[in-house]
């Protein structure tokens, strides 16, 4: 009887290092990682009496604060898309997009990126405060903010307002979910643009 739960014992151990080594050698599928993209037309070449404009701070709600892409099943359930992650992390890579999009838009005659020091002679500063960026589950992607252009100088907001528009990504793939996302954050760079001229 003894032998026999010895043998048992084997097998079963057996069978399990089998499975062990099978799931091992078997090749995982690579994470995608994705990138947000500055899409606004060059309009213009900055002028020295154009103004040096600081872009900063920008925040972002915590739950997308994270190197997985997140997009939501229902209006209270967020999901993490496991295998599809930002290449940086999603604030940088929305300021890095900002500042791109303006630098296109010849508004300034410099860019400064949040913090600077008064030696960088800010005239104006962008806040940028986003509440919601991400696919909803209708398939369209959403952009929801709130921002602020400053006089650096006197600390007075010169312009407040709301962002909120959709854009409906030519299928469901994550890949043009972003494409999407892009889009919107253009859309809103031209909208901040406008006030600054």
């Amino acid at each position: 009887m003894r032998y026999n739960i010895r043998k048992l014992f084997l097998k079963s151990a057996l069978l399990t290092v089998s499975f062990l080594l099978v799931a091992c050698a078997s090749p995982s599928v690579p994470d995608s990682y994705y990138l947000l993209s500055p899409i606004v037309q060059a309009s213009g070449n900055p002028t020295s009496a154009q103004p040096v404009v600081g872009v900063g701070p920008v925040s972002i709600p915590s739950y997308l604060d994270r190197s997985t892409i997140v997009t939501r099943s229902s209006a209270n359930r967020p999901v993490v898309n496991s295998g599809h992650r930002w290449a940086e992390p999603l604030g940088e890579n929305i300021n890095r997009v900002l500042m791109d999009n303006l630098d296109q838009t010849g508004i300034a005659s410099r860019l400064e990126v949040f913090p600077w020091t008064s030696r960088d002679q800010v005239d104006w500063q962008i806040v940028l405060d986003i509440d919601r960026f991400e696919r909803q589950a209708d398939g369209k992607v959403i952009l929801t903010a709130r921002w602020k252009l400053v006089s650096f100088e006197s600390g007075k907001i010169a312009k407040a307002a709301k962002y909120s528009k959709v854009s409906t990504p030519v299928d469901g793939t994550i890949e043009n979910t972003v494409v999407a996302m892009s889009t919107l954050l253009a859309d809103l760079t031209s909208e901040i643009a406008i006030q600054v001229r």
